[in-house]
This record gives C-alpha cells, sequence and structure tokens, in this order.
C-alpha cells in the first residue's frame, strides 16, 4: 500500500474542512440566525424606546436610513468566514492526523478521524461552552470582551494538556499490562478527573441577562451555537476519514485521479 504523501494529505484536510464549513452554516441559518435576529429586535426596541425617552419626539425622526451595512450583508459575510475558517480547520486536522493517527482508537481512516474530532469538539467547543457559553447580541457586556477571549484560549490549552495526559495515562496504563477493560476504565476515569479540574481552576466570568431577553431565546442560541460546532466537526471527521479511507483502499484509483 503506498505512503499517503502531504499534499495528499492537505487536499483531503481542506475538503473536509470546505464539507464542514457548509454543515456549519447550515446550522447558523437554520438554529442560530432566528435567535440573533430576535435579541437584535429586542436591542433595537430597547434603543428606541431609551431614544424615545431622552429626546420625546424627535426619536421618531431617527431611523435606520443610514445603515451601511444590512443584517442580510453580514449574514453572507459571516457565512464565508465560517468556511474559511472551517477549511484552515480541516488543514489543522489534517496535520494532527498524520501526526497522531497512531494512537487513536478504531480499525479504520474513518473511525479513527471521527475520534479526533470528537476531541476537537470536546477542546474548543464543549469545554469553552461551559466556562463561557456563547451570547446573542444584547447579552453580556461588551466591556468583558478582552477577558471572555483570553478565557477562551486558556479553556482550550488547557483541555488540550488534559487530552495529552489523558493519552499519557493510556499509554502508562498499557505498559504495566492491565487488561483492555481495566485500562479503558482508568483511562475514562483520568479524563473525566481532569476534565472537572479545568472547569474547576478556570475562572469563570459573570455574564448578567437582562431581564426582557426571554431565557429560551439565550438556551437556543447556546444549543445553536454548540449544535454548528458539532456538525463542522462531525463533517471534518466524516469527510476526512472517507476520503483517507478511500485513499488507502484504492490507492491506485486514487492516484490516477489526481494526476487526470
Amino acid at each position: 500500500m503506498r505512503e499517503v504523501t502531504w499534499g495528499r494529505r492537505l487536499g483531503n484536510g481542506a475538503l473536509a474542512g470546505l464539507a464542514g464549513g457548509v454543515a456549519s452554516a447550515v446550522i447558523l441559518w437554520l438554529l442560530v440566525e432566528p435567535q440573533i435576529r430576535r435579541a437584535i429586535a429586542i436591542e433595537d426596541a430597547g434603543a428606541a424606546a431609551t431614544d424615545a425617552h431622552d429626546h420625546g419626539g424627535a426619536a421618531a425622526a431617527h431611523d435606520h436610513g443610514g445603515e451601511v451595512v444590512t443584517r442580510f450583508q453580514q449574514q453572507i459575510g459571516g457565512t464565508v468566514t465560517i468556511i474559511i475558517v472551517a477549511v484552515l480547520l480541516g488543514l489543522v486536522f489534517a496535520v494532527v492526523y498524520a501526526r497522531a493517527a497512531h494512537r487513536l482508537p478504531g480499525n479504520t481512516a474513518i473511525g479513527r478521524s471521527l475520534t479526533l474530532a470528537t476531541l476537537a469538539f470536546l477542546v474548543m467547543g464543549l469545554m469553552p461552552a461551559l466556562v463561557i457559553p456563547s451570547n446573542p447580541p444584547a447579552v453580556g457586556d461588551p466591556d468583558t470582551v478582552n477577558q471572555r477571549t483570553l478565557t477562551y484560549i486558556l479553556v482550550i490549552l488547557l483541555s488540550v494538556l488534559a487530552v495529552g495526559l489523558t493519552f499519557a495515562v493510556e499509554k502508562l496504563a498499557l505498559r504495566k499490562g492491565l487488561a483492555t477493560e481495566w485500562r479503558w476504565l482508568v483511562t475514562a476515569a483520568s479524563a473525566v478527573v481532569l476534565a472537572t479540574i479545568v472547569l474547576v481552576v478556570t475562572p469563570h466570568l459573570a455574564q448578567p441577562i437582562p431581564a426582557e431577553v426571554p431565557t429560551d431565546l439565550i438556551w437556543k442560541f447556546r444549543v445553536g451555537s454548540l449544535a454548528q460546532l458539532a456538525a463542522m466537526w462531525a463533517a471534518i471527521g466524516l469527510g476526512h476519514g472517507i476520503l483517507t479511507y478511500r485513499f488507502m483502499r484504492h490507492p491506485v484509483v486514487a492516484a490516477q485521479t489526481a494526476f487526470a
């Protein structure tokens, strides 16, 4: 069986990232965007009420006619950005997979790719969401943006460290000759303990929710945002796994196609 070249690896990663970006964009438009529109409407209503209170009848003359960028244009820009970021993440995914595939559980490239994608979702999606859940417009203090960004990066770094330590525990258990069942149990317990430590030691920022913002809007937005990341990583993992599996299974045909 012929060795996979770096060009092929990166190509698979880019295509998988493209699929992840499209999947993420679909969830954005279906689940997240409706909640953003609701939040913007609430924010605009609050601003209009404040203007009316402060300026009286003069506020009636104010409208959004001078709006430079429409919401639809923002949506298109956001969609393009999501796809570009997903392609870049797909490239990173391909590099990490090439270096760590032998350490990942699974009997096929598809299984190993999905395992890596699951880890990526946990590290870059679920763990940060548990510490600093995403909020729609009109929620959150703009002055805490830098703090939230630093906290987000910290959670990811600590989560990556936790994943590395978990693999180290699994390797140690294997070296000690533990039975498969006990090895998996020890590894799973280590993962839970390390994840708990990350959640405990990471600072949590207070995010007061205005009374006028419905609770269901917050939760629908947060669930939708998490589903968006889950869809992206699932598509990247599955797409990369299928492409890699097909090439490894039919190397000659794949090579002919690449040079056609």
